[in-house]
């Protein structure tokens, strides 16, 4: 194998969450590569995790109850994690995040390969925070990578001292087909362990001894990087082909040129038939090209002036056999306003015909002053836009003082519960051939909590009583869409439950974030409660009830997604399902995690193990176009007025440390070489100014 790039990895001290450096993102493993030109060394992911160590289960979670936790599917309890009651939601065969996982971070990552030359990371496993979480004395987290895009976690390496393992190492030894594991204890004595199959060795306790050879320039890193923060590992030889792979995933993708085709007409069309041609002409697209090989297709604005003297020409016969006339545009690129949608979190863009009329409609959540159970004091509202364009849905165009309300507090439910607060993250579909509405309101509390204890939301609208609710647009005799902007033209609400009419959470009674998946003429709701994402399967044309039991199938397992999956929503790109997910709990450090399934070949989506999860959020804090967005999440799949796929999502307002509640963004997305969505491409990476005014070659023949 020939090296030819070098690989620093490394952690962070950690700064602050206003620079998406906090402890849970700051003790994760960071790669950075160094130039061939000048020697200097660039992160990758934006100085952003890579590799996260996943949490650890305690041993009352049972085989069952874990089967969503797939980055640590591998592990078992071990004497590290401390012992403790597993939650309710093990009965039902969940997990409860934070109960039933003990999440962790890392430190001191070394990188080096194993014996087929695939990579592998050792590391010092943390408590989440970086705190010692006792493995520190005997053991040290091993995970191995094809390509170092995705990781498999193997579990804790387990070494015969209680002396300390600090700053592992491992080499392979190809003359003697093993591997030394190197480390000092907390004396600083150099220690050693050998064994023929690291991986294999996972689980079991391996043998140490003083390392006489020890040679500190053999672990020497530098200790100046030029990278803002940073605490070096190791450096590690990659070829060409495997920088590339890190940097199409982890590099900034951008626009290095545009081409449209020559067009030909001929000299032999006249009148009506030549206009025709000449019009169709003004539909042509343009190509454009990155910098990772993808490609992206979008309309052009052309000169409608050159066009309409070509068709006159064309008209009249004017045109001759090899002339060539040139047409000028300008590449379409909308710029929505930021934010587009102030307080409104959750938010849903939707294109949808209405009988015969292209509308788009924005729905979300009021979030004002960062309160979304009973925002302006108590008048909870489900605001609604439409428009004939995406751009007159945003509030710099008006939108929101042409809000429509819903619903309003105390408009009742079907079961005639009076709905007195959230209304939160409302989701428009077309189930059974009919426009609806997935959303969550919730209701005055009781008295006591379940457990018996005074709550404390007594005869006020409390969250915890929020349960999955779907209303939909009435037709008339003849089966046309009424008007969606007539509240009174939706029907009653109703609560969506599950098989033998049971509420979907038994275990905490709030059920939230709904959303629909349809694969293999297959209807599925997924959802979060026990602050994970669920899913079941469902007849469209009785949407209120699942015909399935709910499965867990989105347990948050990192530091950056802790505590809580939820906002899921799908696309399906190319033959794989797409469902992202936010986690981190709201606020500015929320984030945008991915799992997905195969599209179109039947998978059990109910089942765990069909969904691939990222290692690291897909969308996290960052700059867009020279400014900090933070908090970015809970965002849905639409399309905008030329069928381009847009990304719809709120980020934390946030200023001099105030929380201020959350603003609606849209962007458009882009798919990568390698099928990746790409969510935060800033305005002139998708396209370069340079490429914008373009011309069309016509030829006559």
């Amino acid at each position: 194998m020939s090296d030819s790039y070098s690989l620093l990895c490394y952690t962070r001290v950690p700064t602050s969450r206003e620079e998406a450096n906090n402890e849970d993102v700051a003790f994760s493993m960071h790669l950075a590569l160094c130039s061939h030109l000048d020697g200097s060394w660039t992160p990758l992911n934006e100085n952003y995790g890579i590799f996260f160590a996943a949490g650890v289960p305690i041993a009352a979670a049972t085989p069952e109850s874990r089967r969503a936790c797939t980055a640590s599917a591998r592990f078992s309890a071990d004497r590290y994690t401390p012992e403790r009651p597993a939650s309710d939601a093990v009965t039902y065969g969940a997990a409860m995040p934070g109960v039933d996982l003990e999440l962790k971070s890392l430190k001191d990552p070394y990188l080096f390969r194993l014996a087929s030359g695939r990579f592998a990371v050792a590391a010092t496993r943390t408590a989440r925070g970086g705190d010692a979480d006792g493995s520190e004395r005997s053991a040290f987290l091993l995970a191995t990578s094809r390509d170092l895009t995705a990781y498999d976690q193997r579990g804790l390496v387990l070494l015969d001292t209680t002396a300390g393992v600090h700053r592992p190492t491992v080499t392979y030894n190809d003359a003697d087909h093993r591997y030394i594991i190197r480390w000092h204890d907390d004396d600083g004595r150099a220690m050693r362990s050998v064994c023929a199959d690291i991986v294999a060795s996972v689980g079991t306790t391996l043998p140490v001894e003083d390392d006489d050879t020890f040679d500190a320039n053999d672990v020497a890193v530098r200790r100046e990087y030029g990278i803002a923060n940073a605490v070096p590992g190791n450096e590690i030889g990659i070829t060409e082909q495997e920088a590339a792979t890190l940097i199409a995933r982890f590099g900034r993708v951008y626009n290095t040129g545009v081409a449209v085709p020559t067009m030909t007409v001929s000299a032999d069309l006249y009148d009506g038939e030549a206009r025709d041609l000449i019009g169709s002409l003004g539909r042509t697209t343009a190509k454009l090209q990155y910098s990772d090989g993808s490609t992206a297709m979008r309309a052009v604005d052309w000169n409608q002036t050159q066009l309409a003297a070509l068709a006159d020409d064309a008209a009249a016969g004017r045109l001759k056999p090899g002339e060539r006339r040139a047409i000028n545009g300008r590449i379409r690129q909308a710029d929505y306003p930021v934010p587009f949608a102030v307080e409104r979190a959750d938010p849903s863009v939707f294109a949808w015909n209405y009988n015969g009329e292209q509308l788009f409609m924005f729905i979300a959540t009021d979030d004002t002053d960062g309160n979304c159970i009973d925002p302006n004091g108590g008048r909870t509202h489900m605001p609604l836009r439409v428009a004939t364009a995406i751009a007159d849905l945003s509030d710099a165009a008006g939108g929101r003082d042409r809000e429509i309300d819903l619903l309003v507090r105390g408009d009742r439910n079907s079961e005639g519960r009076a709905m007195t607060g959230c209304f939160w993250a409302p989701e428009l579909h077309v189930i059974g051939g009919r426009l609806s509405v997935l959303f969550m309101p919730c209701f005055d509390g009781p008295a006591a909590n379940p457990d018996g204890t005074a709550n404390d939301r007594a005869g006020k609208p409390d969250m915890w009583t929020g349960r999955c609710h779907i209303m939909q647009l009435k037709q008339d005799a003849d089966g046309r869409d009424l008007d969606p902007r007539d509240p009174a033209n939706w029907t009653v609400p109703e609560p969506i439950l599950g098989p033998g009419e049971r509420i979907l959470n038994p275990v905490q009674r709030i059920s939230l974030d709904m959303t629909v998946i349809v694969d293999s003429g297959r209807w599925y709701y997924a959802w979060q409660q026990v602050g994970s994402v669920w899913i079941a399967p469902f007849d469209p044309n009785r949407p209120t009830r699942l015909t399935g039991e709910p499965t867990q199938i989105v347990v948050p397992e990192f530091a950056w997604d802790n505590m809580i999956a939820e906002g899921p929503n799908a696309f399906v790109h190319e033959g794989r399902i797409f469902l992202i997910y936010s986690g981190s709990l709201v606020g500015i450090d929320y984030t945008t995690g991915l799992v997905t399934a195969p599209a179109g070949v039947r998978a059990d989506l109910t089942d765990p193990a069909t969904w691939t999860k990222l290692d690291y959020p897909l969308q996290k804090s960052g700059m867009y176009n020279g400014e900090w967005q933070l908090g970015t999440g809970h965002g849905m799949w639409s399309h905008d007025e030329d069928g381009n796929l847009i990304y719809v999502f709120h980020n934390a307002e946030y200023e001099n440390g105030r929380y201020g509640g959350r603003d609606a963004q849209v962007r458009r997305v882009h798919w990568s070489n390698e099928g990746m969505p790409i969510l935060d491409m800033q305005r002139d990476e998708e396209l370069n100014p340079a490429y914008a005014g373009i011309t069309m070659e016509i030829a006559v023949r």
